[in-house]
């Protein structure tokens, strides 16, 4: 009997020893490793990644600004060690061309991965500046140009060949430039980019998802799959353009003096240089089966929630935090509905919004601000320098607008923002650049010319707070309200006798201010011969943007939204959807909040406040003007300050409260409510890319305003779940006073399409892990809060608990196998073992669709 027992505990502990090594053999090769560390690391310059070109471009180095953590965003591609590109006026010879590919091979892409064509739609070059009959295509034939490494695909009944599109879904499209993927209206790639005279150059291109990108599927993660850390890995891939063809001929031996052949074909596709970009999970990336929280607001604060998600469904409570896009005026009625959530928002509901009793909290969120962020290339007038022109198509990075210029931009004043034909505006500037007072401003614009561009600026449709904010800083101006009230600028108190002598657009004399949108209220509309029954109106010309997310991304992509082009051969004909502006020609202006405008990579302008300087939306800009913020009559709760004097604050700061009803939440909804604020108000405040930190164009909350947070995290658990009570004196959190804010409901906001920006989360609503959500990442633009943000927050933040990181997050699952093990011993193991094997072999099976063809 002893012997037996001897046995058995010896055979017992074998198999518990053999089953916790095999374990801990696991944990140790999925856990982050110091590449797979860095992936998650919060710094996004930890990520930027340098290449260098091979053979003839040795010389070349390229540097991608950010690699890891990808979202639908804008990164920077900067290069140096190139060839000048050969004319100011054509891309002949040198340039640099810039795809997105998808693929699973260790050393890159093939080119049937990669999405690149689509630009052809408007033919060879870049607006008015030639290129290369075939040089932004799929074609593989060019007439008696012949490529003698390339081995041709079957070619069409016209005889053309193209590269196939092979995409991430398993569909081959054997035919044409573009296709059901992507088309001119969509694609993502920069077919030319210019090198300067030394050999330097920058492009800013838009890393898409599998949202934006379906063919390329970047950011998926496997049906079903939960928990993810990364989504599918793609890749950039930059492919250098020199002096000589694929025959080994130079350029100036093609009948047009320009390079011909496409970058697919195999001679160029060989001196490639390839970039791996990793991309945010995209789908479940939360727990299965765990509790949702529902949240509701305005897109102020849509970044960050967005970013936090994923870290807060992996915290204790693995509580989900679904996040809806509405407007400020309906997360105020939702606020006092008698079930209110969470709701975010500008401005508190006033004493007569709520009803007697109702106690709400307010909890400061997130501090950012609205800007006019802008994506202008530059381009040189006719009678420019030469040493203007040598800079055609660089991106500008400076503009300072005052009160008044906005006022003119936002009230269909100039010729470009309204029409050339409107009589309303016969008399004015054709655009911003036209506008001596502008010129005064920003004098290096002296020499440009935008042709019809800014004229106006992209703006949101949907009501909020924020506008508001906007209204009131041009209010507070005198030299806005002037010329608000009929005065040109070259008249009145506040007119300069050497400006244009521009006059508001009557249809916005004495604008009634400050309003909580932006009206386009000029009713022109332009007639034509031929299509009488359709003319052409102002909002055809200057669409809303759905949201402000829309609006960046548009005009990130040199987007203006507009529905400009007539085509009769549509049932019923109209007018159909401008394409972006090309590459080196793009001008767009656009109204959005400083964290999606870092996210698209637009430049931030710098707008005059009260003191008479020019301020940008930098950490130390948004932090003063959060300290010169006044109370607002409801306590806990501050608003903007137009009229502070203080030279550094910026005049749009936004801070966004975080507001409920404690005792009309259940004491668990209170607890999950609570466990949000404090992680926003810690963590939630660190600047980074990885999900669960602040993304860049929120400055950190100080210290004082986070201890605010917390105190009201604390109210919130304890008073959720107990019955209404009379306040005590002092109970500030508890208490409701008249103060600013509007009232009413309204509608949610929407989201973006094709047609108003495009794979917008902007608009819908977002529960973390959900299918299609994502969390953000934002890029940095000029001016945005750096690294120094850190330290503006002014107090220590708390550690990422160590329950989320490497082996130990196994502890529990190895105790429990083990104990297992003990208790059942070896008989289990060839039972479960064929059976986990052959349920792993059957999920990684999978099936391909059916190709077709493209145009």
């Amino acid at each position: 009997m002893i012997a037996a027992l001897h046995r058995f505990l010896r055979t017992t502990s074998a198999v518990a020893f053999v089953l916790l090594a095999l374990i801990v053999a696991v944990v140790l090769a999925t856990a982050p490793g110091p590449a797979d560390a860095a992936d998650r690391s919060s710094s996004g310059a930890g990520s930027a990644v340098t290449v260098s070109g091979r053979g003839p471009y040795a010389d070349l180095k390229v540097t991608v600004s950010q690699t890891r953590n990808l979202v639908n965003q804008v990164v920077k591609i900067s290069w140096k060690g190139g060839a000048p590109t050969v004319s100011d006026t054509t891309y002949a010879a040198n340039y640099l061309q810039v795809m997105q590919c998808w693929g699973d091979k260790a050393g890159g892409p093939d080119p049937e991965q990669c999405q690149f064509g689509g630009s052809s739609a408007l033919g060879a070059g870049a607006g008015s500046q030639a290129a290369g009959a075939y040089t932004n295509t799929r074609q593989l034939t060019y007439g008696a140009l012949k490529d003698p490494d390339q081995q041709l695909v079957p070619a069409t009944g016209s005889g053309i060949s193209y590269v196939p599109f092979r995409s991430a879904t398993g569909d081959v499209i054997t035919k044409g430039n573009w296709n059901e993927f992507y088309d001119v209206n969509t694609t993502n790639e920069a077919p030319y980019a210019r090198s300067g005279p030394d050999g330097r150059g920058e492009v800013y291109f838009e890393a898409q998802t599998a949202l934006e990108a379906p063919g390329l599927g970047c950011g998926e993660v496997p049906a079903g799959a939960s928990n993810a850390t990364a989504g599918r890995p793609c890749w950039l891939v930059i492919v250098p353009r020199g002096e000589s063809e694929v025959d080994g001929g130079s350029y100036r031996s093609q009948p047009s003096g320009l390079l011909q052949s496409s970058p697919l074909t195999a001679s160029n596709w060989k001196h490639r240089l390839v970039v791996p970009l990793r991309f945010e999970p995209m789908g479940r990336f939360c727990p299965l089966g765990a509790d949702e929280r529902s949240t509701l607001g305005d897109e102020i604060v849509a970044e960050a929630i967005a970013r936090w998600q994923p870290a807060l469904c992996q915290s204790a409570s693995r509580t989900i935090y679904g996040y809806a896009q509405v407007t400020d005026d309906t997360a105020r009625a939702k606020l006092v509905s008698g079930r209110p959530g969470l709701v975010f928002l500008g401005r508190p509901a006033t004493g007569g919004q709520v009803p007697a009793g109702l106690r709400p909290v307010y909890a400061p969120l997130a501090l950012s601000g609205l800007t006019i962020g802008f994506f202008v290339e530059s381009q040189a007038g006719f009678n420019a320098p030469d040493a203007v022109k040598a800079r055609d198509g660089a991106r500008l990075t400076g503009l300072n607008l005052t009160p008044r210029l906005v006022a003119k931009l936002l009230t269909e004043s100039y010729q470009d923002g309204n029409s050339r034909f409107a009589p309303s505006t016969a008399d004015n500037p054709f655009n911003l650049v036209r506008d001596p007072e502008f010129r005064k401003f920003n004098p290096a614009y002296k020499d440009l010319d935008f042709g019809g561009s800014l004229g106006d600026a992209l703006v949101p449709e949907a009501l909020s707070d924020a506008a508001g904010q906007l209204w009131n800083w041009v209010a507070k101006d005198p030299a806005a309200r002037e010329f608000l009230s009929g005065t040109a600028d070259n008249k009145g108190r506040y007119g300069d006798a050497a400006f244009s002598g521009m006059k508001i657009n009557p249809h916005y004399k004495n604008l009634k201010l400050p309003l909580n949108d932006f009206p386009k209220s000029d009713p022109y509309c332009q007639q034509f011969e031929d299509h009488q029954d359709h003319p052409l109106c102002i909002q055809d010309k200057h669409p809303y943007a759905s949201d402000m997310h829309a609006a960046a991304r548009a005009a990130a992509r040199g987007d203006t939204l507009a529905r400009a082009s007539w085509d009769n051969t549509t049932t019923p004909p109209g007018y159909k959807k401008n394409p972006p502006q090309p590459m080196g020609r793009r001008a767009v202006l656009a109204v959005t909040d400083t964290a999606t405008a870092s996210r698209y990579g637009l430049v931030t302008a710098k707008l005059q406040n009260a003191a008479g300087r020019f301020v940008g939306p930098d950490t130390v800009g948004l932090l003063a003007g959060q300290a010169a913020m006044k109370p607002s009559g409801v306590p806990g709760v501050v608003s903007p300050n137009p009229a502070t004097t203080d030279s550094d604050a910026y005049p749009l700061t936004l801070l966004s409260y975080a507001a409920t009803v404690p005792e009309q939440l259940t004491k668990k909804e209170g607890q999950d409510y609570a466990a949000l604020l404090k992680y926003a108000a810690s963590n939630g405040q660190r600047p980074g890319v990885a999900a669960g930190t602040l993304p860049e164009g929120y400055a950190p909350l100080p210290k004082t305003v986070r201890a605010q947070t917390l105190a009201a995290a604390d109210a919130i658990a304890s008073r959720a779940g107990t019955p209404p009570s009379t306040p005590r004196p002092g109970d500030d959190l508890g208490s409701s006073t008249a103060g600013s804010g509007s009232s009413g409901g309204g509608a949610a906001g929407s989201g973006g399409d094709a047609s108003t920006g495009g794979g917008s989360p902007g608009g819908q609503s977002s529960a973390a892990g959900g299918a299609g959500s994502s969390p953000s990442a934002t890029t940095k633009p000029s001016g945005s809060p750096s690294a120094a943000a850190a330290a503006a927050s002014d107090g220590p933040i708390l550690r990422t608990p160590a329950w989320a990181l490497g082996a130990v997050r196994y502890a529990l699952l190895i105790a429990l196998i083990v104990g297992l093990a003990a208790a059942v011993s070896g008989p289990l193991l060839p039972r479960v073992v064929p059976r986990l094997s052959a349920g792993l072999s059957a999920w990684r099976a999978g099936a391909k669709k059916p190709g077709g063809e493209g145009r």
